[in-house]
């Protein structure tokens, strides 16, 4: 078989990079394809009303899916790390950690949608009309968690391993499965809203089905809680010996010179939590303010708020590749980390942040040129409604792409460094300061209504993507690296001047 596999501590790094993120751009927009349609669907069959429940209902949706990213992406980060010291046994037990992280999490979701979501959709002041279905469709996503925290956990894994297109063929398969059960359940059948939510829990179900099963038959050495096998460029000495000097204990555990076994399960699951719930709660951070931010807008009526809907759902899309881009900085970090390529790191963020501020800003301008265009697919049809749907995107999908695209590059490698405190801090300031906190002050203390509320939304990235600039500036020079590649420069220089 083919290898899929990229290897960044070798190798043309700014082609890597380009090759790994392409198809983790189709991923996430396969992804979000199940919240996008469902939308889609949902607003040309059930109406305005339908339009609203699961515009509040995919806020909540994203919410949780945003802790399945960042919860499992720990795992990815702690595998990565593995994968670029060639620790085998390390890379079985991280992924063995991942997935018993994400059944406990699924677990814990399930039950807070079935408690929280009337009375969190209640007190965001979702519309009455729109109230009933929205619980329903955030009853049923949570209470199918264990789907998408499955196949994040497998896909993370893969994408440590530097395959990305493996995971892109896996959610296609049920990104196809979605729409078309979407188009079977919200009409034919007579579910309506809920009948989307089902189509994405079952979507979902068979990529997780799926993706555990190709690692299962493609990695044999990582299966998890049995006898792990040493991967390549870790291969088996005599006398029970790893290439690298380290004994063996009977279940291919590495055995120290006292000969005590290495940290098992639960040391890496401790490694996996460390990275993954602050990353987890930054996303969740994220989304949390988008769904207070609707909030907000709700109380403009039914116009504003499904206009807003649909404008989030549009520059939500716009930022996948910015998205992808950041996974791939990550991914680069964490492996040239591991690897103690110090100054390989730092240039995976710096020709990370170049690319992915260029394609941010090429697409925000796409999105200025063809906004009414973008609002009219999704089933707005009176003017005063589109006429909001388009200023949002006017406001939000502009020159701000360039600090977002930033400051989403700067976490990105925070991240992968092992800094997800400094990620977490960020996005506070991102989601609660600005977006959040502007948002109340411009609408309400200063009367700018709901337009003050996107202006807040655009200018959230500013100041975190300041803050990580720092970062990975300070990460360089307390690291030796820049101050290494001054040495070289300097000693060049004295040898050409004999």
């Amino acid at each position: 078989m083919v290898s899929t596999s990229v290897s960044f501590s070798e190798g043309p790094l700014f082609r890597q990079l380009l090759s790994f993120a392409l198809p983790l751009m189709a991923v996430n927009l396969l992804q979000y394809v199940y919240q996008a349609v469902d939308m889609v669907v949902v607003g040309q069959v059930v109406g305005d009303v339908g339009l609203v429940s699961i515009s509040n209902a995919t806020n909540a949706a994203f919410l949780v899916n945003a802790f399945v990213i960042g919860l499992t992406a720990g795992g990815g980060v702690v595998v990565a790390r593995a994968v670029g010291a060639r620790d085998a046994f390390a890379r079985r037990r991280a992924y063995a950690a991942t997935l018993a992280v994400a059944l406990l999490a699924s677990a814990a979701i399930a039950a807070a949608g079935m408690l929280l979501a009337r009375p969190a959709f209640t007190a965001n002041a979702v519309p009455a009309a729109a109230l009933d279905d929205a619980v329903a469709y955030t009853v049923v996503m949570c209470c199918g968690a264990v789907g998408p925290f499955l196949m994040n956990a497998a896909a993370a894994f893969l994408k440590a391993q530097g395959d990305a297109w493996t995971p892109l063929v896996l959610v296609g398969a049920a990104a196809f499965v979605n729409v078309a059960l979407d188009l079977v359940l919200v009409g034919p059948a007579g579910l309506g809203v809920v009948g989307a939510a089902f189509a994405t829990v079952s979507a979902q179900g068979l990529a997780a089905v799926l993706a555990l099963a190709f690692v299962w038959r493609r990695y044999p050495e990582v299966r998890p809680f049995g006898r792990g096998g040493a991967a390549p460029g870790q291969g088996r000495g005599r006398g029970g010996a790893l290439e690298d000097g380290r004994r063996q204990g009977r279940d291919g555990a590495p055995l120290g010179r006292a000969g005590r076994r290495a940290p098992g399960l639960g040391a890496a699951v401790l490694a996996v939590l460390r990275v993954g719930v602050p990353s987890a709660v930054q996303m969740a951070v994220v989304n949390l303010s988008y769904a207070l931010v609707t909030g907000l807008l709700n109380r403009y009526g039914t116009d504003v708020a499904a206009a807003a809907g649909v404008g989030l759902q549009i520059s939500t899309i716009a930022g996948l590749p910015c998205w992808a881009i950041g996974q791939a900085i990550t991914t680069a970090a964490a492996q040239n980390a591991g690897a103690g390529e110090l100054r390989r790191a730092r240039d995976v963020v710096r020709l990370g942040a170049v690319l992915n501020i260029g394609v941010t800003l090429s697409i925000q301008v796409l999105i200025q040129l063809l906004a009414p265009a973008i609002v009219a697919l999704y089933g707005l049809t009176e003017p005063a409604t589109l006429d909001v749907a388009v200023l949002y995107l006017r406001i939000t999908c502009s020159v701000n792409g360039l600090f977002y695209a930033a400051m989403y590059s700067f976490d990105s490698f925070a991240l992968g460094a092992g800094s997800p405190r400094l990620v977490l801090a960020n996005s506070l300031i991102d989601a609660f300061a600005v977006r959040f906190g502007l948002a109340f002050l411009l609408s309400g203390v200063l009367g700018a209504g709901y337009v003050g509320i996107f202006v807040a939304q655009a200018a959230s990235p500013v100041i975190p993507a300041i803050i990580g600039g720092a970062y990975v500036r300070h990460w360089s020079r307390s690291r030796g690296v820049g101050r290494a590649r001054t040495a070289q420069a300097g000693a060049v220089g004295e040898r050409a001047a004999r």
